[in-house]
C-alpha cells in the first residue's frame, strides 16, 4: 500500500517511503517528485552529499516533455542506498559501545528505533529554533508548519546527527533534543550580512556540531552552551570577513556569496574544533607539570610553569587567540589568490590533440608556490 501524500516520514525510512510511492506514480508525478532533489544546476541529486559513503553519479534530466522511465528507478535506488548508509552508521555506533550484553538483531533494532526517535525529535526542535516560533505555527502564505523542514534538509540533518552518534553513542540519553537544538543553533548575535535561510542554518549547525564534538571531550569547566555560543560568533564573524574579502575583488552574485560563506563556515568549524582540542591538551599538560612540581616541593619550578601558562595564553581564555592564529594561513591564502591575476584556461585544439602520439604524456604547468613562498615565515 502506498503511503499517503501528507504522511510525516522519519528521514531514516525515506527509502521505504519512496519505494511505496514511486511504483504508483505516473511519469509526470515522478518528475515532480524529483524536484526537491535537484541541484542548482538542474541536475538530479543522488543522494545529497554522501561524504565517506556510497555515491551515485548524477544523470541528466530528460528533454522537456519526455518522460525518463529510469529517473524514478535512480531516485529510488539513491534513497535506498542513502538510507542504508545511515542505518549502517547507526549499527556501527551501537557496535562501538562497550557492553557485556550479547549482540542480537533485536537489540540492534531497538537501538535504531531509539536513535530514530531522538533524531526525529531533534530535527523538529531544530526547525522550531531556526524559525524562532512555537510548534505548530505556520509561515505567512505557507501551507506546511514551520517546524517542518524540506526533505533534502531533513536528510542533511539526519546525516549530521548520525555522524554525531558515531562519536557519542550515548547521545540520546546524554542530550535531550531541545538542548541539542539549542547547541546547534548559532546565536542571533553572530554577524550575518543577510537573514539566514535553511541552507545557512544547516551550514552553521554543521560547524557547531564539530565544535560540540570537541567540547564534549575537552572539559574547560565551562557550560557547553556558552562554549558553542562563543564558537558560533567567532566562526560566523571570521567567515563573513573572509567572504567580504573575496566579494570585494570578485564581485560575487548573492548566490555565489552564500555558497562561499557556507564553505568558509565549514572550514571555520573544523579549525575551531581543532583549536579547542589543542588548547585543552596543552593546558592539561602544563597543569599536570605544575602539579608535579608542587608535589615534589619545587616551588620555583611551579612558579615558572605558572608564568609560562599565562604567557602562552593557555586555558579556555586562549581559545579565541589561537583560533585567530589557526585561521590566518587561510586568510593569507585567500589574499594571495585574490592578488594574483587569473590565468586563462589552456585549451588544446582538436587538431593539436590529434597530432599527439598514442600514450604521449602531456606536460603539466608547474603548480603555484604556496603562500609565503613555502618557507617557515610567521
Amino acid at each position: 500500500m502506498s503511503a499517503p501524500q501528507n504522511v510525516h516520514v522519519n528521514p531514516l525510512y525515506l527509502g521505504t517511503y519512496l519505494a511505496a510511492r514511486v511504483p504508483m506514480a505516473t511519469a509526470a508525478e515522478q518528475l515532480a517528485a524529483s524536484e526537491p532533489f535537484l541541484k542548482e544546476t538542474d541536475q538530479p541529486l543522488s543522494p545529497p552529499r554522501m561524504e565517506g559513503s556510497i555515491q551515485i553519479a548524477d544523470a541528466a534530466l530528460p528533454v522537456e516533455g519526455e518522460a525518463d522511465p529510469q529517473m524514478a528507478v535512480r531516485q529510488r535506488l539513491a534513497m535506498i542506498l542513502a538510507g542504508g548508509a545511515l542505518h549502517a552508521d547507526l549499527v556501527a555506533a551501537v557496535l562501538d559501545q562497550p557492553t557485556t550484553e550479547s549482540l542480537t538483531i533485536e537489540a540492534l533494532e531497538a537501538d535504531q528505533v531509539q536513535a530514530g526517535q531522538w533524531i526525529e525529535a531533534t530535527t523538529q526542535e531544530l526547525a522550531r529554533a531556526w524559525n524562532g516560533a512555537s510548534a505548530g505555527a505556520t509561515d505567512a502564505g505557507a501551507s506546511t508548519p514551520i517546524d517542518r523542514l524540506p526533505d533534502e534538509h531533513r536528510y542533511e540533518i539526519t546525516r549530521l546527527l548520525v555522524d554525531f552518534l558515531r562519536e557519542h553513542p550515548d547521545g540520546p540519553i546524554r542530550i535531550e533534543p531541545a538542548r541539542l537544538a539549542t547547541y546547534l543553533t548559532a546565536p542571533e548575535t553572530a554577524h550575518r550580512s543577510v537573514a539566514p535561510d535553511w541552507g545557512q542554518r544547516l551550514a552553521e549547525a554543521r560547524a557547531l556540531a564539530r565544535v560540540l564534538d570537541a567540547a564534549l571531550q575537552c572539559d574547560f569547566q565551562r557550560e557547553v552552551k556558552m562554549v558553542l555560543g562563543e564558537a558560533g560568533t567567532a566562526i560566523a564573524g571570521t567567515a563573513e570577513r573572509q567572504a567580504d574579502q573575496i566579494d570585494q575583488v570578485l564581485a560575487l552574485t548573492p548566490e555565489a556569496r552564500r555558497i562561499a560563506w557556507q564553505r568558509l563556515l565549514d572550514v571555520g568549524g573544523v579549525l575551531y574544533a581543532a583549536t579547542l582540542a589543542r588548547v585543552h591538551r596543552d593546558s592539561v599538560r602544563m597543569i599536570q607539570a605544575y602539579q608535579d612540581c608542587l608535589n615534589a616541593g619545587d616551588a620555583a619550578g611551579a612558579d615558572r610553569l605558572a608564568r609560562a601558562y599565562q604567557d602562552c595564553c593557555l586555558g579556555y581564555a586562549g581559545v579565541a587567540h589561537y583560533f585567530q592564529v589557526a585561521v590566518e594561513p587561510l586568510g593569507r591564502w585567500i589574499r594571495a589568490s585574490l592578488a594574483s591575476p587569473p590565468e586563462p584556461p589552456v585549451r588544446e585544439t582538436p587538431a593539436a590533440a590529434s597530432r599527439s602520439p598514442p600514450g604521449a604524456v602531456r606536460r603539466r604547468q608547474p603548480a603555484p608556490a604556496p603562500p609565503g613562498g613555502g618557507g617557515n615565515g610567521p
